[in-house]
């Protein structure tokens, strides 16, 4: 009689890991709810790489991108040992596609990541404006820093910036649905929130941060953010603010409170222009 002998999975049948990418704020990658450990710094590197670039990248644009080499037999062999390293670190073969010379993480990778929820939450169609609060506040809440921070280059710092405005843009549409419901301390913290992470936003932003200062902290408040504004831009760019922006501060200064019976609109915006009025 034969023994039955015990079956067992194939790799195909394997089921797929679960993966989860953190890159606003740290770098951490999960796999199966455990932390990745890297086998070598050549394939997390190589990770990123890919990361930042979501479209794909052949192999002489990623060698001479991340490691400065150019596409030759031995730079070749060293991209094949960290793209072979980085596959198995992420359980799975196909984690890293190739298309005709092109390299792209799987699309679940990229999916699993909080730029992805980030980009995905600003993109989304809401039903209600309180449904587009939720989903900003639930991307944000994983998206919390610099893209990267322990990566230099041009490459990371390109992809740095477009995440950059992506974190503005989320917390400048918080502001703006907590200005139209008349929420005046959380207009305020989305705002800041927004010059902390770029002072140089538009300045029609740091009008709007100012009015709501001067509405829920006090006009003390509201010049003092833009005295700062104006040593900033001194300081940085060697420029003033605009005259519309000084103007606005001395009204402030002086007690006026211009948000009391309707949403504040900078001088100038489309709405100011069509009523022949800024709103205050």
């Amino acid at each position: 009689m034969t023994t039955p002998q015990p079956q067992t999975q194939t790799p195909s049948a394997l089921p797929a890991p679960t993966w989860l990418l953190r890159t606003l704020g740290q770098a951490d990658v999960f796999v199966n709810g455990a932390p990745v450990v890297w086998p070598a710094r050549s394939a997390e590197e190589l990770l990123w790489y890919l990361h930042a670039h979501p479209d794909g990248r052949y192999r002489h644009d990623l060698l001479s991108d991340l490691w400065g080499l150019e596409d030759t037999p031995a730079a070749a062999n060293r991209f094949r040992v960290a793209l072979h390293r980085l596959r198995a670190a992420l359980g799975r073969a196909d984690a890293v596609t190739e298309v005709r010379g092109r390299y792209a993480l799987h699309p679940d990778l990229l999916a699993a990541s909080d730029t992805h929820a980030l980009h995905g939450a600003l993109n989304a169609a809401y039903a209600t404006p309180r449904e587009q609060e939720q989903g900003l506040r639930r991307a944000l809440a994983a998206a919390d820093g610099e893209y990267l921070p322990h990566l230099n280059g041009e490459w990371v710092q390109q992809a740095r910036e477009t995440h950059r405005a992506a974190l503005v843009a989320a917390h400048l549409t918080l502001a703006r649905l907590h200005c139209d419901a008349h929420e005046c301390p959380l207009a305020a913290q989305e705002l800041v929130r927004a010059a902390a992470t770029d002072p140089l936003i538009g300045e029609d932003h740091h009008q709007r941060l100012m009015a709501c200062l001067a509405m829920t902290r006090g006009r003390y408040a509201a010049t003092e953010h833009y005295r700062r504004y104006r040593a900033y831009l001194t300081r940085e760019i060697g420029d003033t603010p605009m005259p519309d922006t000084e103007a606005l501060a001395e009204r402030l200064k002086g007690g006026e409170l211009p948000c009391v019976n309707t949403t504040f609109q900078p001088v100038g915006s489309p709405v100011d222009s069509q009523a022949g009025k800024s709103g205050r």
